[in-house]
């Protein structure tokens, strides 16, 4: 089990971009604009290592449209129950980067920095509170790939399964159906 809430957790944190790659700085309003693409239902596939699974994640505005609330739906599965994690985004003008916090209900909780490289990709990496207490996180902790306003892709972490087992990459394809 611990192995699955590590590959959780890691998961949770990996599906969104930025647009710090625009030579132009950008306001919070056009980057909060450039994310509604992600307002709905999304079902998703994961893999690390040789396990695999399905969970469904949602994406709405909330707090006057200042930030977007991401909820986590994993089913219950190889002796694991369901799981949910709650998230929050917005994008920091003064950084010119999105920020992002969550907790799941295995009490683990994150905090994320973003910087993009592209219109279409991002680098994601743990802030230092949470490298901190996992100190096996990558530099680099995943890559999100926009394919298209109905599919995206995570590819990473890589890392030991509980800190000192095989070394695994997490793989996530998720596509939007509402």
């Amino acid at each position: 089990m611990k192995r699955k809430l590590s590959a959780l957790g890691t998961s949770v944190v990996l599906l969104f971009a930025s647009p710090s790659y625009a030579s132009a700085a950008q306001s919070s309003a056009e980057a909060m604009s450039s994310r509604q693409y992600l307002i709905g239902t999304w079902n998703c596939a994961h893999t690390y290592g040789t396990f695999s699974g399905t969970y469904t994640t949602t994406y709405e505005p909330v707090l006057a449209n200042r930030w977007i609330k991401q909820v986590y739906n994993f089913p219950a599965s190889e002796g694991t129950p369901a799981m949910e994690g709650d998230w929050f985004m917005t994008y920091d003008e003064p950084r010119q980067s999105w920020i992002r916090f969550g907790a799941m209900t295995t009490g683990q909780y994150f905090a994320l920095r973003m910087t993009d490289t592209s219109p279409t990709t991002s680098f994601w990496q743990y802030l230092p509170l949470v490298r901190t207490a996992n100190p096996q996180l990558p530099k680099t902790d995943a890559v999100f790939t926009k394919k298209s306003d109905a599919e995206y892709t995570v590819d990473g972490p890589t890392y030991k399964l509980n800190g000192t087992g095989p070394t695994v990459t997490e793989h996530h394809d998720c596509r939007k159906v509402a």
